[in-house]
């Protein structure tokens, strides 16, 4: 059963973002202002641009930048590219679990953490590199790791 307050809020930020309106771009649009695409998302995004349900299904499913449940408290995430896995990232995912708890795609039990794998960042020359809520990190190494960890330790 659709939550209505939930409900009225995507309805709210689709309608400020009716510049451009493609599904990508609306789909984006709600999960930067909510931090997931809850079940209502869907058809709403649906109605606003004229796509079916399953239309818009498709494109959901088919990027993984899109999540389906609230996220943790903070987001790391590690790009496991090409030209970052040249630069060990696999080792950095492995750094991220042991210290979340958690293995990757997943979220913390309380909600702290949730980590995800980064298809590819797009800085390839900064390789290997990280995303911590939402900031870019390139040119990661164990102890770069270790500092950002400690960081979030402390919020």
């Amino acid at each position: 059963m659709a939550d209505a307050a939930t409900e009225a809020r995507i309805q709210e930020i689709l309608k400020a973002h009716r510049r451009t309106v493609t599904v990508l771009s609306s789909l984006i649009t709600v999960q930067d202002a909510i931090g997931w695409l809850p079940p209502e998302s869907i058809p709403a995004v649906a109605d606003l641009t004229g796509r079916s349900v399953n239309g818009v299904w498709g494109v959901v499913t088919f990027y993984t930048h899109f999540r389906f449940e609230p996220p943790g408290k903070h987001s790391l995430e590690i790009c496991w590219g090409p030209s970052c896995q040249l630069f060990k990232s696999k080792r950095l995912m492995e750094m991220t679990e042991q210290f979340a708890g958690v293995k990757f795609d997943g979220t913390t039990p309380d909600k702290q953490y949730t980590l995800r794998g980064l298809e590819c960042a797009g800085a390839c020359a900064l390789a290997p590199v990280g995303k911590f809520d939402g900031k870019l990190v390139g040119r990661l190494n164990e102890e770069r790791l270790q500092k950002i960890f400690s960081g979030l330790n402390g919020k």
